[in-house]
């Protein structure tokens, strides 16, 4: 059941260095077989429109574990416009990066034995992670229709980041809903909230590097393989992206996830679950409900948690606020191996989809209609081929989205 793994820009680089700093240990263990291929090589494509991010990620990942044709650079950067990044495509640059990500993508497909789908990391802020990561996941769709295509999306700061921030988002938000099966959204701003607390630091001390580690504990805790999806046989099939799209996010309307990671020494799940409940409730209103959720346990070497797993699900149940017409809303996955690799430590990795995410949507429609409307730094966006139908459809779509999740917990 493999899986490709697609980089966009920066920031998808950036997560994607952290994550496969951590799977690469794994390389010669039956647990990192889902994330390399025939060649032994990782399982992955990397883009971005300058090369000075693909080369950090060489030497901190060693180039011998990495497809050297699936190392995909430009010459130049994209402003932080979306409208750059997408319609700038159209530019021999531009073009030759769109094609050579597609056929880099294709021949990883070409190797799997079942291929199953995409996971797509990319920012939704900058120009080459939301505006060339836009048009290549519209290329993928067009290319594998029947695969799945996950988004694993990074917002900005809400103080703000770039004073083209929020069109950027609302834009790419708009493909990602069209042409993606499920989006976990990270909000900068939340992932800096977990990291603080769990270092108990002020926000000064807090590094890019440091929020980039926390994303990708979650992204591993959430893909690396379970001992509950894994066959008798005990040999891994790299099913985890996708049963935590059928178990969180299997409507097409409503299909973001957002996640959290927890992990304790010499502590119990109930206390794991305690703490992970607690810091949930700290960033969610207590209107805010959940659809769905998965809950991954791993550590558990003493294979104790279904003693508490009642516990901890009424725990989530009632902290998410879990919705009445959803007789079973909350999954357990769990794996004897501690995610980092000390056997007295135990982790919950917690995915919920909710309509919290409302707030965060709302919240882009508003400071990105106010800037159209007073007609705010658009030259940018017309210069590069952008038009009013393109921010006409990504409003109309956020705006669906915003609906769709409260008609779901009316």
């Amino acid at each position: 059941m493999a899986t490709v793994y697609v980089q966009v820009g920066q920031c998808g680089n950036q997560i994607g260095q952290q994550l496969w700093t951590q799977v690469l240990p794994l390389k010669d263990t039956k647990e990192g077989m889902p994330f390399f291929n025939m060649d032994e090589k990782l399982r992955s494509v990397h883009v971005d429109s300058e090369p000075k991010v693909l080369r950090r990620l060489g030497l901190a990942v060693k180039k011998k574990n990495l497809e050297e044709a699936n190392l995909i650079a430009g010459k130049r950067g994209r402003g932080t416009n979306w409208a750059l990044g997408y319609h700038g495509v159209r530019r021999s640059e531009g073009c030759m990066l769109l094609d050579q990500t597609v056929e880099a993508v294709r021949r990883e497909v070409e190797q799997c034995d079942c291929f199953s789908g995409m996971v797509f990391m990319h920012s939704l802020s900058g120009g080459t992670g939301s505006g060339l990561g836009a048009h290549v996941i519209e290329n993928l769709k067009d290319h594998f229709p029947i695969p799945y295509l996950m988004s694993v999306a990074v917002a900005p700061h809400a103080g703000g980041e770039s004073p083209l921030q929020h069109y950027n988002c609302v834009l790419c938000l708009s493909w990602v809903q069209q042409y993606t099966d499920a989006v976990l959204l990270f909000n900068n701003d939340d992932v800096l909230y977990q990291v603080q607390h769990q270092q108990n630091s002020s926000k000064a001390q807090v590094s890019i590097p440091e929020m980039n580690q926390y994303i990708s504990n979650c992204l591993a805790g959430l893909f690396l393989p379970t001992d509950s999806i894994t066959p008798p046989p005990g040999i891994p099939l790299g099913m985890e992206p996708w049963e935590l799209l059928r178990s969180v996010c299997p409507m097409p309307a409503t299909k973001f996830a957002q996640v959290s990671h927890h992990m304790g020494s010499r502590l119990g799940w109930d206390a794991i679950a305690a703490h992970a409940i607690q810091m949930y409730k700290k960033q969610h209103s207590h209107r805010d409900r959940a659809l769905s959720a998965v809950v991954v346990a791993r550590g558990d070497s003493k294979d104790d948690f279904r003693r508490y797993k009642p516990g901890v699900e009424r725990k989530v149940r009632a902290g998410c606020n879990c919705v009445e017409w959803n007789p079973f809303p909350v999954d357990f996955w769990t794996d004897k191996n501690s995610l980092s690799g000390h056997p007295e430590k135990k982790s919950l990795t917690l995915c919920t989809n909710n309509s919290g995410i409302t707030g965060y949507l709302e919240h882009v429609l508003t400071k990105a209609r106010q800037k159209y409307d007073a007609k705010a730094f658009l030259h940018w966006y017309w210069k590069h081929g952008c038009t009013d139908q393109d921010f006409s459809q990504a409003f109309d779509t956020v705006g669906k989205i915003v609906e769709d999740y409260k008609e779901a917990v009316r």
